[in-house]
């Protein structure tokens, strides 16, 4: 048996034409361009602006309008600027007419709550922490700074946090037991008195103040103005 042959071709003398690249749609072309990782967005305001109509009434899939989200969030959260304002509202209006049903997830910065951020420091905590800073180092030979290591002391005693007060009145009466020492009373002048008596207030040691006033009475013999001051202080 005689294989049957294939029908011959009739010829019509027309030539089939090519679509050529150019008669693609400007919708197409918007989506070609979104596709481009890196121009999708310029692509896709080009085909906005030369077929407004094709691209509203055209529908993108969903790698298209993640591209367009994604870059709609960059912007926002960036910040819209005069430079960028024009796209931002191309690409929203976009988004908006082809990727309907579809929401632009912008997240906020995380606002660190109260009870995760650093511990606030209590008053008596700050008042500690910069009186502390006065202080002079211990072994420094100058009676002065002792006496104002004294009075810094009996400060933190009467102000800081009351835990801390018994600690603080004991390094206040050291540090004059070492002024002291350095400097004797009867060399001392009256303001260096009136710091003590002044230290001695602050730790609630009135008994102390008066003793101590009744030594400079004798020994320096300061004016009648500076006892009258210094009893008023003491009385406060």
């Amino acid at each position: 048996m005689k294989k049957a042959g294939k029908a011959p071709v009739k010829k019509t003398g027309k030539k089939v034409q090519d679509c050529p690249i150019n008669c693609c749609s400007t919708a197409h072309k918007v989506w070609s361009a979104v596709a481009l990782a890196g121009l999708f967005a310029c692509g896709l305001i080009l085909g906005l602006t030369y077929n407004q109509t094709d691209a509203v009434q055209a529908k993108m899939d969903a790698q298209q309008c993640d591209a367009i989200a994604n870059e709609i969030v960059n912007i926002t959260t960036n910040g819209a600027t005069p430079e960028n304002i024009d796209t931002l509202n191309e690409l929203n209006q976009a988004y908006l007419d082809g990727c309907a049903g579809r929401l632009v997830v912008i997240e906020k910065p995380v606002v660190k709550s109260i009870a995760s951020r650093p511990e606030i420091v209590s008053t008596c905590d700050r008042i500690e922490q910069l009186l502390q800073k006065r202080l002079y180092p211990e072994d420094n030979p100058e009676y002065w700074k002792h006496l104002a290591n004294a009075d810094t002391y009996s400060t933190l005693a009467d102000r800081g946090c009351a835990e801390n007060s018994e600690m603080y009145k004991t390094l206040a009466l050291r540090e004059l037991d070492i002024a002291t020492a350095l400097k004797p009373t009867e060399s001392m002048g009256t303001r260096d008195a009136e710091i003590v008596i002044d230290t001695f207030k602050k730790l609630d040691m009135q008994q102390e103040a008066r003793e101590f006033l009744g030594k400079v009475e004798k020994l320096i013999d300061p004016a009648t103005d500076f006892i009258l001051q210094m009893e008023q202080i003491i009385n406060e």
